[in-house]
């Protein structure tokens, strides 16, 4: 009930700005969402769905050129209203894109593009004007709150270009996020807050076979995800940062380990192109934080992302120390 009551206001906008069109002459045609976009039973878009009933609704009227529909709702897989989560409106607009195998997707702000940095916390920050998928995808995961962490993947896998750009600056460049971007450099920083560690200590067992797997599943029966991981000969941390069913997660690891939880912690990511043989990147984002205690550091996993967990108390220091050090006076050696 709640879900269908907040899908009233997308329903309501784009049916009066479709009257607006008519009274302006402007030939549009309306497509209701919900006759198209569906998730499926795991809370992910049922892509041959979507493409297969947006051809048909848009083939219906093949002398219209601009079709408008809702943002950020869906139907589940049962028929009933839902919605795509916070930022689900960009989702909706690279899903579509993707359907129609549009040759760009615009996404219009309130910001003129995608920042280096949080511009609430830090000042002169700039707007990155081009910026790779895989970049974009890390920083919407990591705090950027401009994008749906998820909706880079559509656009990327049909190889769409995405436009950021300000609705209060039109004229403004915004960012262009593409599978080309600059090479060899540090790109922006961004926040994630409410995280919690966990730390996992069993001399006994971690080098047993199966013991990582055992640590996994804990997080998969709960359907809790996992965003940062290290380990050593006795210990793996990680963390997460949906803690509904952490009482019970902590619970089951405690039958084999000790258990260590650190909450109000943030994970501050530095992303860019870091290819493996080049040099000079790591130095200068920990001198940057030399002043800040580091609880976490991750990196590996991607050529665009050295993540660092601090506690929270410590962010707004972290990304003004790191902006003066990466932007100021970027150097690195080839």
């Amino acid at each position: 009930m709640k879900k269908g009551l907040v899908s009233l206001s997308e329903l309501l906008s784009t049916h009066l700005f479709q009257f607006y069109c008519e009274e302006q002459g402007i030939p549009t045609q309306l497509i209701p969402a919900l006759d198209f976009m569906r998730i499926d039973k795991n809370l992910e878009p049922d892509e041959y769905y979507i493409q297969s009933n947006l051809e048909n609704a848009i083939k219906q009227d093949p002398a219209t050129s601009i079709f408008i529909t809702q943002g950020y709702i869906c139907r589940n897989a049962f028929g009933e209203i839902d919605n795509l989560k916070r930022g689900g409106s960009d989702y909706t607009a690279t899903l579509v894109g993707a359907g129609v195998k549009a040759s760009e997707v615009q996404i219009w702000t309130d910001i003129d593009g995608m920042h280096n940095n949080d511009p609430r916390i830090v000042e002169g920050t700039s707007p990155v004007e081009n910026i790779s998928y895989n970049e974009a995808a890390e920083l919407a995961y990591f705090g950027a709150k401009i994008l749906h962490p998820s909706c880079v993947w559509p656009a990327q896998k049909n190889n769409i270009p995405i436009v950021l750009k300000n609705t209060m600056q039109p004229e403004a460049k915004g960012t262009i996020i593409s599978g080309n971007s600059e090479s060899n450099r540090i790109t922006a920083i961004a926040a994630k807050d409410g995280i919690v560690a966990i730390k996992i200590r069993s001399g006994r067992m971690l080098n047993a076979y199966g013991f990582l797997r055992s640590v996994f599943e804990v997080f998969e029966r709960y359907k809790t995800s996992i965003d940062m991981i290290t380990t050593s000969e006795v210990a793996v941390s990680l963390t997460i940062d949906d803690a509904t069913n952490l009482k019970f997660i902590v619970e089951e690891l405690e039958k084999y380990a000790f258990v260590e939880v650190d909450t109000h912690q943030t994970i501050v990511c530095v992303v860019g192109d870091f290819i493996s043989e080049r040099k000079g990147y790591a130095e200068q984002i920990f001198a940057s934080l030399k002043n800040i205690p580091i609880r976490m550091i991750s990196y590996g996993g991607s050529h665009n992302n050295v993540s660092i967990l601090i506690n929270e108390n410590d962010k707004e220091s972290a990304l003004k120390s790191l902006h003066s050090g990466l932007f100021s006076n970027l150097k690195m050696e080839a």
